[in-house]
């Protein structure tokens, strides 16, 4: 491995950025439904408004997962050229600032600006941090690494559920607009670090 840091000291913030990373995309997918069915469309349950709020929903989370997908095989190139941590760390700061865009637009048209960022955003947790996990896995170790890698996904969603259950009905309250606002600050704050880090996520990757 070309790089003066330890698999151990790039896995260690990689995993913070992943948890970062994902608490805010759980943030999404637990209070989109009733965050823009309330606090965007104004719809009450039940009502025609309601129902065509939900068939909105759906229509914005596969843009999002389909311009994630495009913009997947743009990704490589960009490393190749930026570095990972540059492309990585932006990527995070536009997609978390769509999520909080979702928890703050009051009106429909401004989901047609917050889901293309959270694509961006989606285009690359889905495919960066996992080459770079896979760059920094010692000879012989590549399996194990990604294996214990998988946790970095699922203890933000435990976390995530345990902690929402808790902290809405004591302090958000009716303000459940409020958990897209921090979950959006949340994967910022990852991209933050990203950029901090971005010297040490710099591994050559082969080309994917």
């Amino acid at each position: 491995m070309t790089t003066q840091h330890t698999p151990r000291q790039i896995l260690a913030p990689l995993f913070a950025i992943q948890f970062l990373s994902w608490s805010g995309m759980f943030c999404l997918w637990i209070y989109a439904v009733p965050v823009i069915t309330r606090f965007v469309l104004h719809a009450a349950p039940e009502t025609m408004t309601y129902r065509s709020g939900l068939i909105l929903i759906s229509a914005c989370f596969a843009f999002y997962a389909l311009l994630g997908a495009s913009l997947s095989f743009v990704v490589p190139g960009a490393v190749a050229r930026w570095g990972n941590g540059l492309v990585h760390g932006i990527a995070l700061l536009i997609g978390g600032a769509g999520i909080a865009t979702v928890g703050l637009v009051t009106g429909p048209a401004g989901l047609a600006v917050a889901f293309p960022m959270i694509g961006v955003g989606w285009a690359s947790i889905s495919t960066v941090p996992y080459a770079i996990a896979s760059a920094a896995a010692p000879e012989g170790r590549g399996a194990h690494v990604m294996r214990v890698f998988g946790f970095s996904t699922v203890i933000p969603q435990v976390v995530v559920t345990i902690g929402l259950a808790v902290i809405v009905p004591l302090w958000l309250g009716d303000a459940g607009n409020r958990v897209l606002v921090i979950g959006g600050a949340m994967m910022a704050a990852g991209g933050l670090l990203t950029l901090g880090w971005r010297r040490r996520l710099d591994l050559p990757i082969d080309p994917w």
